[in-house]
């Protein structure tokens, strides 16, 4: 048997083992574009079969064969994240249901350089619309007693720790939004990103955004009686919105001067609204003194 047949035999076997997992629903749609975008590969491999085939070392031609076969295998079950009704190839989307008994929603968000949207809030304790063409995130749930965690984790594309990095030029888009009802803890951590967050609608009770080289617009509301904030990013742009109607404490010395001029006053460590400790409702906003650009408004 030549090497050639061999490398053909175990090709069309592959192909035949992932269209059955697919049909069969324990794989999706997303693992053929990683495919396609590691197909020069096979090209490779071809090419030092047909070095070796007719030399003493024939055997290293029967090596590629197998490491095309294995390799597709690895690519296939590693690149199907998202559950069955996601596809690189159509835009998709995921629905978390309120249910009664949950009192606290808890999401993690690894966006790695995936710019992110978030609009209002709606009926579901999580929905998310991802872009077609791009890679969709791995999402974890976890339900315990009255608490929800959702955990959603992008795909990069980065290979081998970063040794290899693909770039498809498309840009990596989340559409979220969270329950009106359910109080958040919302973590979120990523860079090089735009991040335009509305959560004024939103019963936002902690925040903590990593991001660093960010774009950041984030709107906040007056829904719960006290809203913690921290926000990280070295050389990220932040532009925050307030309601007129919350108290304010925000600690950032680098930014004293500017705090003042828009009429918070100090104390201890922090920066103030005048009536902070009288109003209903407060947030108390922890800065990041490497921000390249920060800026504060009331709506």
């Amino acid at each position: 048997m030549t090497p050639a047949r061999f490398r053909w035999g175990l090709m069309l076997i592959l192909l035949g083992i992932l269209l059955l997992l697919r049909n069969g629903g324990i794989l999706n749609d997303n693992f053929w574009g990683d495919l396609l975008v590691w197909f020069p590969v096979v090209l490779i491999a071809i090419g030092i079969e047909k070095i070796f085939t007719n030399s003493r070392f024939r055997f290293i031609s029967y090596l590629t064969s197998f490491g095309l076969f294995f390799g597709g295998l690895l690519i296939a079950f590693t690149g199907s994240f998202g559950g069955s009704q996601s596809s690189f190839f159509s835009e998709t989307t995921y629905e978390l249901p309120a249910e009664p008994s949950i009192k606290k929603l808890k999401v993690s968000l690894d966006l790695n350089s995936t710019d992110l949207t978030i609009r209002d809030s709606g009926d579901d304790l999580v929905y998310g619309r991802f872009d077609r063409f791009t890679r969709k995130p791995k999402i974890t749930e976890d339900l315990v007693n009255d608490i929800a965690r959702v955990e959603l984790t992008s795909r990069t594309g980065s290979f081998l720790g970063g040794a290899i990095r693909i770039e498809t030029g498309e840009p990596q888009d989340w559409y979220l939004r969270f329950s009106r009802d359910v109080p958040l803890d919302l973590e979120c951590n990523g860079k090089d990103s735009d991040l335009h967050m509305n959560l004024s609608t939103t019963p936002l009770q902690r925040l903590k955004l990593n991001a660093d080289n960010a774009r950041i617009y984030l709107k906040l509301g007056d829904l719960e009686p006290l809203i913690k904030v921290s926000i990280i990013g070295k050389d990220a742009n932040l532009r925050l919105r307030l309601p007129e109607t919350i108290g304010v404490r925000i600690s950032g010395e680098d930014y004293r001067s500017y705090l003042e001029r828009l009429g918070l006053h100090k104390e201890g460590d922090a920066f103030v609204t005048d009536g902070f400790d009288s109003v209903a409702s407060k947030i108390d906003v922890d800065l990041d003194n490497r921000l390249e650009s920060f800026s504060l408004d009331f709506f």
